[in-house]
């Protein structure tokens, strides 16, 4: 794939220069931009942009700054989606399992599944 949202590789070129006698040179940069792959990737990108390097989930109209802890086995739902659970810790030292859908490795949504390993 080149070009184009989230993929392929983009090549500048920077024009030749040309100064009295001197040779010209041609300089090209590649540069990869992908949309991030997996539960994972989608965490780490989130992460990155927030201010306190946290993902940020909101359970009965609460802000929860939380951390991930463990990654669980990725289960199949069929046609091409799938559920990842992933247990964070929360800055209030509750571990929160928040349940992860993606399709064809984009995260498509997530929610709390579980505070305390039980049912919030």
């Amino acid at each position: 794939m080149s070009g184009g949202y989230g993929g392929g590789n983009m090549n500048q070129s920077q024009p030749a220069r040309t100064s009295g006698g001197q040779s010209m040179q041609t300089q090209t940069t590649t540069t990869k931009a992908a949309a991030p792959i997996g539960v994972k990737g989608y965490l780490d990108n989130v992460m990155a942009n927030s201010k306190d390097n946290k993902f940020h989930a909101t359970l009965s109209g609460k802000n929860l700054a939380l951390t991930p802890l463990k990654f669980h086995e990725e289960k199949k739902l069929g046609g091409g989606k799938a559920t990842t659970a992933v247990d964070m810790k929360g800055v209030d030292g509750k571990i929160y399992e928040i349940d992860f859908v993606t399709s064809g490795d984009q995260v498509t949504s997530a929610k709390i599944g579980k505070v305390n390993g039980k049912a919030p």
